[in-house]
């Protein structure tokens, strides 16, 4: 292993860290490799960065990871938020919704309850890593990478979270599309009448998605509002007395920029387009920044990590039945509800279309909700784990 690394200055650093997702995301999408079907870009993109560090091409440690983390993280949260219409998914899904959400108390009950059943296998401070698991399965990636970032989660632990996440993901998303087959037993089970289920296919007629062309002053007013709502974030935050090690003022600025992000939504701000692009940008490139900050070293538990993940899907599931049987809704809304959850705005569309396409504009409305809750059940479950360990 290289004392010195090969690129250690900022350009060398920044055009190595910005090439993997680059490379990752072009061969995912232009070479139909079935690779990515089990291991999709995600994993490549974690993964690379950690070998590329460990092995003396790229540094561990650089000024240029922490001054990027310092502002990437509030910012794509922001610009996730920015998309969420609450009023129009209650008005059209207001089941679903309340099923999404019962869905989500279940990850965190899961996972508190995988912790508490396993924490004698797994590596010091796992309970942040649960915490940023449990925001991946209520959000998505950006939940995961946001509540890791305010927790201090090790890299070497979000590298194991990261693996756990799309490993149960295998398992989990075949289920979803095949329980399509079941749709009459279950319909009959969750009390669901056909006249209900037309009266809904008519109301998500009316739903639209937000297109139209990027110009360089929505870039422009996306990012000032964003900058506007972390101020304010930071600056609240050293007015909350700190509660640690869960709840510090690095958590509650996290918790704050969310709120505000959410508030933003309600503005005109949620018709400017771009903000799914660059939001996703930033992800993207802070993932390469952990996997670049992993030791190989440290990377242990992970057989216990992976059982647990598959304990807290399990739970999740149980919870999505019983929502569903209590607000009596069919199979393929219970399924988008699970899945705009755990599966967040990428593969809730996916699923949608597969059960009935009229569910496409409401699983990314859907997803959009699950963002919200994500950074703040992530850091309620890191709370209950730490509380119980």
């Amino acid at each position: 292993m290289n004392a010195e690394p090969i690129f250690s200055d900022l350009i060398g650093v920044m055009a190595v860290i910005l090439m993997v997702p680059v490379i990752f995301i072009w061969l995912e999408r232009k070479t139909g490799w079935k690779v990515f079907n089990y291991l999709p870009a995600i994993i490549w993109i974690f993964l690379t960065p950690v070998f590329l560090s460990n092995f003396g091409v790229i540094p561990r440690q650089s000024p240029v990871y922490d001054t990027f983390k310092s502002f990437a993280v509030p910012l794509f949260i922001v610009l996730m938020l920015l998309d969420i219409n609450i009023k129009e998914a209650m008005k059209v899904a207001w089941r679903g919704a309340i099923v999404l959400v019962i869905g989500s108390v279940g990850v965190v009950v899961g996972a508190v309850v995988a912790f508490v059943l396993f924490r004698s296998n797994l590596p010091p401070g796992s309970w942040s890593g649960f915490g940023a698991l449990a925001g991946s399965w209520i959000g998505g990636t950006g939940n995961l990478a946001a509540v890791a970032e305010s927790l201090n989660t090790p890299a070497e632990q979000l590298g194991l979270v990261v693996i756990v996440d799309n490993f149960v993901y295998l398992a989990y998303f075949p289920l979803i599309l095949v329980c399509k087959r079941w749709a009459k037993p279950f319909n009959r089970w969750t009390g669901v009448s056909q006249a209900q289920l037309d009266h809904f296919i008519e109301a998500t007629q009316s739903v639209e998605r937000k297109k139209h062309e990027v110009h360089f002053s929505d870039v422009l007013t996306l990012l000032g509002w964003a900058f506007v709502a972390m101020l304010a974030a930071n600056w609240l935050s050293t007015l909350i007395p700190p509660l640690p090690p869960v709840l510090t003022q690095r958590t509650w600025a996290l918790l704050l920029v969310t709120t505000f992000g959410i508030l933003l939504s309600a503005t005109k701000l949620r018709d400017v387009p771009g903000t799914e692009p660059l939001a996703m940008a930033f992800v993207y490139i802070y993932m390469t920044m952990i996997g670049a900050s992993a030791d190989l070293r440290q990377l242990g538990g992970g057989q216990f990590f992976l059982i647990a993940g598959f304990m807290t899907i399990t739970i999740h599931l149980v919870f999505v039945l019983f929502g569903a049987k209590l607000m009596k809704l069919d199979v393929s809304m219970a399924a988008v509800a699970s899945v705009s959850a755990v599966g967040g705005a990428a593969s809730a569309p996916v699923a949608a279309g597969y059960h009935r396409e009229e569910l496409v504009p409401i699983s990314i409305m859907l997803a959009l909700i699950g963002y919200a809750l994500g950074n703040y059940l992530g850091v309620a479950t890191a709370y209950l784990c730490n509380l119980l360990g």
